[in-house]
């Protein structure tokens, strides 16, 4: 292959959506395919250079960014020990034969300095074929991780052509078993699974159905006592504070925000059926969408927020259906064998993706929003509840699996996978996970 952009568009062409349209620009570049094989990007990456920042810190900002742009599967870091030449300051042209010879395709590097508690970084990014830079930025935080996060985010970006997603968050149910006795309760890490807090603690609430809002200052779950469900909505700016919204009688969860963070959608059942309602969160007023002797459950807004994809099973089995924001044009969309839940619409608008249990099995799959080109991802025992990246390029979902002891002593895991079904991958939890929720707001929170 030659040159970087070449190599990228293999990558778009290959990988990114398995015939989804590439930009017109882009479309103009040669694209080279070696016997249908595909190889990461090599990105070589010299010794930071450091002004007022120590070498912890360094070290730190190093590790999570290589860690970061490893775990995508798109960007292989070339080994050190591979490369004779390991500093390399900003103004300066890299010897890019040097570079050539341990087979990088990009150089990126680095410097940091610390003014107060702001940590900078400046971020120079080459083309080691065509010898040419390709980029360079200037990123501050105070957090040493969430710098790396978005050093990772800008080389990502540049190198795929693709948004980063490194400097964002995932919210899950965490369950712990002690003496037989399990309880669950919210918890929120970073999307490397760094980080992790616990957002919610009593033991006589069962949650179920987290929810980031767009923006991510905010998170609905649904909550289940002896008494009663409810969905109740934590505002993340203010210590976690939370509320129960007044939805009225009835069983009330599976809840997820608009794309305007104004409401939520959601399912009730009222009188043994459940339909579909939206919740104005300024103005209170409550809207009913589905009107359908069937059960109605599982609603998701497109990004534009005109549509709702949403189960019924008012063709005999739970299939997926799309209607507008109004709960007008109900449309099939999901033809095939088995059962479906858990649709959610893609942050790009283009797909949708669901759990299907069929035979048995469960898995993780996407489609595009007209039930066309579905593909499941990820299969087992049990593999549900997928949630997207902010550049919807990956799903984070869990996967639990049976032990010789039962189904109730298997460990509960979450896992990601990108939408071409490849780069399956732990985000390791202490405990079982649940429900994930992956928030398309950059992380702002420092240590």
């Amino acid at each position: 292959m030659r040159g970087l952009v070449s190599r990228l568009l293999f990558l778009c062409a290959s990988l990114l959506w398995l015939g989804g349209v590439l930009s017109p620009a882009a479309a103009q570049l040669r694209i080279d395919i070696h016997d249908g094989v595909f190889r990461p990007i090599r990105l070589a990456v010299t010794d930071i250079v450091r002004e007022r920042a120590g070498h912890t810190t360094a070290n730190l900002v190093r590790s999570v960014l290589e860690s970061d742009l490893t775990r995508s599967g798109l960007v292989e870091i070339v080994e050190r020990d591979a490369l004779i030449q390991t500093t390399l300051s900003l103004n300066e042209t890299p010897p890019f034969a040097v570079f050539r010879i341990a087979g990088a395709d990009a150089l990126a590097s680095l410097s940091l300095h610390k003014k107060g508690r702001v940590l900078t970084a400046t971020l120079q990014i080459w083309d080691v074929a065509l010898e040419r830079p390709l980029a360079r930025e200037t990123l501050s935080a105070r957090s040493p991780r969430v710098l790396a996060h978005k050093v990772a985010d800008a080389i990502y970006s540049r190198l795929t052509g693709e948004e980063g997603y490194f400097n964002s968050r995932i919210l899950y149910v965490s369950e712990r078993v002690r003496k037989k006795r399990r309880w669950k309760r919210l918890e929120m890490m970073d999307a490397d699974g760094a980080n992790k807090r616990a957002l919610t603690r009593s033991r006589r609430v069962l949650v179920l159905n987290p929810r980031f809002s767009p923006d991510g200052s905010k998170a609905v779950y649904t909550a289940l006592t002896r008494e009663q469900s409810s969905i109740r909505l934590i505002d993340l700016t203010r210590k976690n504070r939370e509320q129960i919204l007044p939805l009225g009688k009835g069983l009330v969860y599976a809840a997820r925000f608009s794309p305007d963070n104004r409401s939520i959608v959601y399912a009730q059942s009222l009188s043994g059926n459940s339909e579909i309602f939206t919740y104005n969160l300024q103005t209170r007023r409550k809207r009913r969408l589905t009107v359908h002797p069937s059960i109605d459950t599982s609603p998701s807004l497109s990004p534009d927020g005109g549509y709702v994809v949403f189960v019924s099973d008012r063709s005999g089995t739970p299939q997926i259906y799309v209607m507008t924001r109004r709960g007008t044009h109900v449309q099939r969309v999901s033809f095939d064998k088995g059962s479906f839940s858990t649709p959610v619409w893609s942050p790009r608008g283009d797909r949708i993706a669901f759990t299907r249990q069929l035979y048995g099995r469960f898995g993780v799959g996407v489609m595009r929003t007209d039930g066309s080109n579905l593909r499941i991802l990820a299969e087992g025992f049990r593999v549900e509840g997928p949630s997207w990246s902010p550049n919807g390029r990956v799903l984070v979902f869990f996967n639990k699996q049976p032990t010789p002891k039962g189904a109730q002593m298997g460990r509960s895991r979450l896992m990601t996978v990108d939408v071409t079904g490849r780069f399956l991958q732990e985000l390791s939890t202490p405990h079982n996970a649940y429900d994930p929720s992956w928030s398309h707001a950059q992380e702002q929170q420092e240590e």
